[in-house]
């Protein structure tokens, strides 16, 4: 009598080659929701920052007397009385007294710009990969003018 116990050589190839295109499948699924995490966890952190630079603007600038007199653009740099905010290498930085703290990172633009009693910030953050940048404009009014 014949003993049938084992799998031939047929069988054997043909679950490995199900085998290969479940696990196939399975890692293109993986690798398209990884991808989609990344982007969406860059932008998020894109957006943080950038919103981080404008609320501390904003919390300056409440906590400031005598606005007219103690805020003023040069150079792209924004002086709010002693505290000073400007962009480089990527990232936003304020300057209090001797003490820097970096505010933002991830940043392409920072643009603030003073006329006629009003304040305007505009904070650019990069983009993954090929998407465009996140932009924010806020505007604040100073008086003066």
């Amino acid at each position: 009598m014949k003993d049938n116990r084992g799998f031939t050589l047929m069988e054997c190839m043909l679950a490995l080659s199900l085998f290969s295109i479940v696990m196939s499948v399975a890692i293109s699924i993986y690798m398209t929701g990884y991808k989609m995490y990344r982007r969406l966890e860059f932008r998020t952190d894109v957006e943080e920052n950038v919103r981080v630079v404008l609320n501390r603007i904003s919390e300056t600038l409440k906590m400031t007397d005598n606005l007219p007199q103690n805020v003023m653009v040069v150079d792209q740099v924004l002086y709010i009385g002693n505290t000073r905010y400007y962009f480089l290498s990527g990232r936003v930085y304020e300057r209090v007294g001797m003490g820097t703290n970096n505010l933002g990172q991830k940043i392409s633009s920072f643009v603030p710009k003073l006329e006629n009693g009003l304040l305007t910030v505009r904070v650019e953050g990069m983009g993954y990969q090929d998407e465009p940048p996140f932009i924010m404009e806020q505007v604040f009014y100073i008086g003066g003018g």
